[in-house]
């Protein structure tokens, strides 16, 4: 199975994701703030970054952009993971980020599953 990142602040958030994903065999990685998740992209080398937009130290924009200057980090694909509805703002910032898409905040957990596994299946085959 793959191995995922959950860059979020909000420490129920992760634990939710993580017992998700992990029941569904997933392994799965988490960083509190946008400075850890950073770190962990280089070290771990996720098949997906599931990304909170509003971390501390650095922001989902920071680290998005530091993930993709830096070359053993560029390809790695990433998805927001925001309650932010989508907009024309986010939709640039997807687009500009050569992300894979958004999984919104929060979700049931088989649409959380469900949305994760499709977007590894897209960043497999692409």
């Amino acid at each position: 199975m793959a191995t995922v990142l959950v860059a979020d602040d909000d420490c129920d958030t992760r634990l939710l994701v993580r017992t998700v994903l992990e029941h569904a065999g997933h392994a799965v990685v988490e960083a509190e703030n946008g400075s850890a998740a950073l770190s962990m992209a280089e070290h771990e080398r996720p098949d997906l970054i599931l990304l909170d937009l509003s971390m501390p130290r650095m922001s989902g924009a920071e680290f998005m952009r530091a993930l993709r200057v830096n070359p053993q980090t560029r390809s790695l694909a990433a998805a927001l993971y925001t309650a932010t509805p989508m907009n024309a703002a986010i939709r640039d910032f997807i687009e500009i980020y050569a992300m894979a898409g958004v999984v919104p905040k929060p979700s049931e957990p088989l649409e959380l599953l469900s949305a994760v596994e499709r977007l590894l299946q897209l960043t497999a085959a692409g």
